[in-house]
């Protein structure tokens, strides 16, 4: 197993800062314990900062500048948000590290010498003042690669005995056109939830009986939406229902979210851009499109902040059903995987020191040069097609990036 595709989904940027702040951290403290060993903060402030370097263009775009310290889940900020995510998956690489030789998984001295040479490159290409801020040695950046190579290979080795074959059943995405229609409020450009007024529900509610008197008439839900002044989009869903799935409540949200992206996409009445993803939808809606024949519509569906007409186009979508066999099987893969971490980690002892995980701060940003954005960006698309289980790519790609200081 090669190591390429681990390092270079890493390592693809030259980094640059024009105004240091100068608060380095102490590398070698101890942030957390896995049984005897020790998890340094060094490591994990360098997976934060490298992770905040391939962010920094896109969440300063929405989110503005110093955007770290805004809230995103709850009482969390994107950093707090980090610095958890961060530990998590220190915890996960050390105790799959501590578990290889289960699997007789092993890192090769070819692999680690293309480490090496990898994080040499890194230091070398980079400003002393880049290496403070991401408190980055040889050590720490071999070290990461080395553990995120081994989590490669023990995730390949683990799923090898799970069970991830893939009924027809629960393969199967069914295809539908929709019309929505909020008329309790919407989030506005600037992502605030604007309440309307009972003058404006009552707007939403006349348009959403527009469409249902064109339908009435002969029209279809395309024809019925645009000449109501609205839009139908089309989407496919999973018929099948997993016993053991969890549940959530949210689900009405998550159309909503999915909704406002998608439609987005074009102004058409019917493009194959504006999708709903797998199962995002209030559950009266599957269970409307769950009762229609193909070509059917349905009634007109009330939620608590929502009305929905949908039609059931084909019961059985084959591209997305195709689609779908492969998230399936991937999800069955991941449960097992996960699974067997979970067993080894309840016999661990794991514990975390909060007071050294709260001096990790973030003072700057880093933007990509506008002469290397295009490359940088084809790098990211790049890395995020390739799969952990893939296990070979370049080392070689660099980019330039320029920092600014919030």
């Amino acid at each position: 197993m090669k190591a390429k595709k681990v390092i270079a989904m890493l390592l693809v940027a030259t980094l640059s800062v024009t105004a240091f702040t100068g608060c380095a951290i102490n590398k070698t403290a101890t942030v957390a314990t896995l049984d005897k060993e020790d998890i340094k903060l060094g490591l994990v402030n360098f997976m934060i900062r490298y992770q905040e370097a391939g962010y920094d263009d896109m969440y300063i775009q929405y989110m503005g500048e110093g955007y770290w310290d805004k809230t995103v889940s709850g009482n969390n900020t994107v950093l707090e948000t980090w610095k958890k995510n961060a530990i998590e998956e220190a915890h996960e690489l050390y105790t799959l590290k501590a578990h290889q030789s289960d699997y007789d998984v092993e890192v090769s001295d070819d692999e680690k010498k293309e480490i090496k040479k990898a994080a040499e490159k890194f230091m070398k290409a980079n400003s002393d003042d880049v290496i403070d801020e991401m408190s980055a040695t040889e050590e720490i950046v071999e070290e990461y690669l080395e553990l995120r190579l081994i989590k490669s290979k023990m995730y390949a080795a683990i799923i090898k005995n799970a069970d991830s074959s893939v009924t027809d059943e629960e393969a199967n995405m069914a295809a539908y056109t929709i019309v929505k229609l909020d008329y309790k409020g919407a989030y506005d450009s600037n992502y605030k939830y604007q309440t309307y007024t009972d003058e404006q529900s009552a707007q939403i509610k006349a348009q959403a009986d527009a469409v249902v008197e064109a339908l009435a008439g002969g029209s279809s839900l395309e024809d019925a939406a645009k000449a109501a002044g609205t839009t139908a989009t089309t989407g496919t869903y999973a018929t099948y229902v997993d016993p053991d799935a969890e549940k959530t409540d949210d689900s009405d949200k998550k159309s909503d979210d999915t909704e406002s992206k998608e439609s987005s996409k074009s102004s058409d009445s019917k493009t194959k851009d504006s999708v709903y993803t797998t199962n995002n939808l209030d559950q009266s809606v599957v269970d409307a499109l769950n009762s229609l024949e193909e070509g059917q519509t349905s009634d007109l569906i009330t939620t608590d902040s929502t009305y929905y007409i949908v039609r059931l186009d084909k019961k059985t979508d084959e591209e997305a059903t195709e689609s779908n066999r492969k998230t399936v099987k991937g999800n069955k893969e991941d449960k097992y995987y996960n699974g067997i971490l979970s067993g080894w980690q309840d016999d661990e002892k794991w514990s975390v020191k909060q007071k050294q995980l709260d001096k990790i701060k973030i003072h700057n940003y880093f933007t990509t040069t506008k002469k290397d954005k295009k490359a940088a960006d084809t790098s990211a698309t790049e890395s995020t097609q390739q799969s952990e289980s893939t296990n070979s790519t370049d080392t070689e790609n660099t980019e330039a990036v320029d920092g600014t200081e919030n």
